[in-house]
């Protein structure tokens, strides 16, 4: 496998199953290349994209994907003109989408690495998805995370980005790669040999996917969710670099627009907050007081007319009540002053 952009050759061309020797504008093909920079989907990790630009055509590669016996192959469309089987070819990936999904994969491992140390050694992974806008981890564990817990998570991630340690990438015996006690990856199936992914006195996982070269290259990690999706398993929402960045600035900007709403500074917010919630209860309170009166005075003006049969006082009334709540409040005022007899209150509350 070649990881470099440049010139290949065609050696096989496939249309819906079937081999063909060529395709023209508007087709959908699969490409096998003698020399493949491409990386196939795996181990959570989606597959590479980018162009494959031929004497008198073009394939915009949309996914990349490998065949059981380890061969990789690309599935796209060609957008320009006819593309043949054994042309020579320039091959180039999206290197800017590489790189976003290279940061995130590496993310995904810090992350494992730090939830184990957080929670213990015995979290999972129950599995992942590595985009370039963002990653996702699943893993096992009986109850949400705290605050607290998830922050740690996020600060051990973040120091190791800010230790900018350089990763060591080696292929070896899977018996060597268990000694070493790397993770195999959750749904994975080994060779004999296998590629070790370490990010040295932190992590260390067996995965043939896109990293980093230096941790620094991540540049920020941000958990964005933690939500439960079945019994006993966690799922984690992150994002690494530009994503970060951006996230960032947009919480900025929220902040801002919030103080210029509260007509304060940023950092008088939480105060200004706590003492708006204060005045709303008081208002609150007193508006229950003021409701309270105007029942008392509704009902003792009602208990005027009440009428009498065989000993016995009694009476009805609609009285002001906007719930059943209100309600037991107005007959427990009719009940302290109406010592003995019977009564019933009725509310209107919108058309009932």
């Amino acid at each position: 496998v070649n990881d470099t952009d440049g010139k290949t050759e065609i050696l096989l061309l496939g249309k819906e199953g079937v081999q063909v020797k060529s395709a023209a504008d508007g087709e959908d093909i699969t490409v096998i290349m003698k020399n493949n920079p491409f990386h196939a989907e795996g181990g959570g990790q989606i597959g590479d994209t980018g162009r494959i630009i031929g004497g008198s055509g073009i394939i915009s590669v949309s996914d990349t994907k490998k065949l059981p016996d380890g061969i990789v192959y690309c599935i796209g469309t060609v957008t320009e003109g006819v593309i043949s089987e054994g042309e020579t070819v320039d091959v180039i990936v999206d290197r800017e989408r590489r790189e976003d999904i290279a940061r995130n994969h590496t993310g995904t491992h810090l992350l494992q690495a730090a939830l184990r140390r957080v929670l213990g050694p015995q979290v999972n992974q129950a599995g992942s998805l590595v985009l370039p806008d963002k990653l996702r981890f699943d893993f096992t564990w009986p109850e949400a995370l705290t605050t607290k817990q998830l922050a740690e998570v996020e600060q051990l991630v973040n120091e190791q980005i800010w230790k900018s340690t350089t990763l060591d990438i080696d292929e070896m015996p899977i018996a060597k790669a268990k000694e070493m006690g790397a993770i195999a990856l959750f749904g994975e199936k080994y060779g004999d040999i296998v590629r070790v992914v370490r990010v040295p006195d932190f992590s260390t996982e067996l995965c043939g996917g896109s990293h980093v070269f230096n941790t620094g290259e991540i540049g920020c990690f941000r958990i964005i969710s933690e939500s439960g999706i079945g019994s006993g398993i966690r799922r984690i929402e992150a994002i690494t670099g530009k994503a970060a960045y951006e996230s960032m600035l947009a919480d900025r900007k929220l902040l801002r627009e919030s103080a210029a709403l509260l007509k304060v500074k940023v950092e008088e917010i939480p105060g200004k907050i706590e003492k708006n919630l204060a005045a709303l209860k008081e208002a609150e309170r007193e508006i229950e007081r003021f409701k309270n009166q105007q029942t008392k005075d509704a009902l003792g003006n009602l208990l005027k007319n009440v009428r009498e049969k065989n000993g016995i006082s009694f009476f009805g009334a609609i009285v002001p009540a906007a719930n059943m709540d209100e309600l037991r409040k107005a007959a427990d005022i009719v009940k302290g002053k109406l010592p003995r007899g019977a009564f019933i209150l009725g509310a209107a509350a919108g058309e009932k």
